[in-house]
């Protein structure tokens, strides 16, 4: 890629950026699902509906971030690349600005699925107990059994 013109260069500074902000964003869904988690295995009930309102807005900003993210990759030709064939495609000076940058939202994006799986096991066994005291059985045991992140594959 050429980086020569001013445009390009303004291009991948705001890319980086987007990229930084997703990165952000995953770090506080993480903590969003963490505490989620606390207060589930706490039995602290009553705290779960902010967690999830502040959840869904954190979702709303990753997925308007992730079409932002879309638009500037394929402005810059990297049209549905994963990271790793970015870097692939990228020269050196690229590769050294970008290679930080997707290792740290590929962590972030990792701690997020572990959050989110292990909130989801500690929710389902509440919602089990629920099911038993309520003696439903097992017609909801199904919620939450997959709540993994497909966060992650959309940039490895």
């Amino acid at each position: 890629m050429n980086f020569n013109k001013e445009g390009q260069t303004a291009l991948l500074s705001s890319f980086v950026h987007t990229l930084k902000q997703l990165s952000e964003t995953a770090v506080r869904l993480t903590e969003a699902e963490t505490a989620k988690a606390n207060a589930a295995s706490a039995k602290e009930h009553e705290k779960m509906d902010s967690f999830l309102k502040e959840e869904q807005a954190l979702l709303l900003k990753l997925r308007g971030l992730e079409q932002q993210r879309n638009r500037q990759a394929e402005e810059l030709g990297w049209k549905d690349l994963t990271f790793r064939q970015i870097l692939q495609k990228s020269d050196p000076e690229t590769f050294s600005v970008l290679s930080p940058v997707f290792s740290e939202l590929e962590q972030q994006l990792k701690n997020l699925t572990d959050a989110k799986d292990s909130a989801g096991r500690i929710i389902s066994a509440r919602l089990r107990e629920f099911e038993h005291i309520l003696g439903t059985g097992s017609s909801a045991s199904g919620l939450g059994a997959d709540v993994s992140s497909h966060f992650h594959d959309r940039y490895v």
